[in-house]
């Protein structure tokens, strides 16, 4: 559902988990949010789920793991009608911006067909009301890269990273200078372009990787 290049500037992971419970024309919806490193965590989190709630029909799941640019998304119906799960819950997770996270609503059929529309109602409204109950984090996608220049130009360096809201953070000092510099992915053209014109072609740059850097907290 995420495109390559759909560059968010910042993203939010969840601290902690979170629980709601729904009841819609007879049938009862738990969902279930928490977090979750990778693929394998959340495969461990959903099958808890349907062990502690064995008795349900269905425990349908959603999550977003990985790279924070294009994350790995996976969804699933888990034997209720294509689309009317799996997919209302990834949109729940998407809406919010989550990363690292794994959402599973269980449902007890409670002898009314909701139909279609009634199921992605359901389990799109349990979704987004379990997220609500979550506290998350905000984080920001950041550059991590290397910057070889002279011994003569790190200060120049540290002070336009400093305009970036980046910094240097560790370096090898050899013949020549390589330095890790950390900052904002939305920045990081800029910052090359500035510091090559500032430098007078005295840097190269390395391949760049990217790491969550934390903000603040919220609701």
């Amino acid at each position: 559902m995420t495109k390559p290049g759909d560059l968010k500037i910042t993203y939010k992971i969840p601290v902690g988990d979170a629980e709601y419970r729904l009841t819609e024309r007879g049938s009862r919806f738990i969902g279930y949010c928490a977090p979750t490193a990778d693929d394998k965590t959340a495969v461990e989190i959903i099958e808890q789920r349907s062990r502690r709630h064995h008795d349900a029909t269905h425990h349908c799941w959603a999550y977003r793991v990985g790279d924070p640019i294009v994350p790995t998304e996976r969804s699933s119906d888990a034997g209720e009608p294509s689309g009317t799960a799996g997919r209302p819950i990834l949109e729940q997770l998407c809406k919010a911006n989550l990363i690292g996270a794994v959402l599973v609503v269980s449902r007890w059929f409670g002898g009314t067909k909701l139909g279609r529309g009634g199921l992605m109602r359901a389990y799109g409204s349990c979704a987004a009301e379990t997220i609500a109950r979550l506290e998350t984090r905000i984080e920001r996608p950041v550059a991590t890269l290397v910057v070889e220049c002279g011994y003569d130009i790190i200060g120049l360096v540290e002070r336009t990273a400093g305009k970036f809201e980046g910094k240097v953070e560790g370096g090898d000092y050899g013949e020549t200078v390589r330095l890790k510099v950390c900052l904002p992915v939305s920045s990081e053209e800029e910052f090359k372009q500035q510091l090559s014109e500032a430098g007078a072609g005295k840097v190269r740059f390395f391949i760049s990787s990217l790491a969550p850097r934390g903000r603040s907290r919220e609701r």
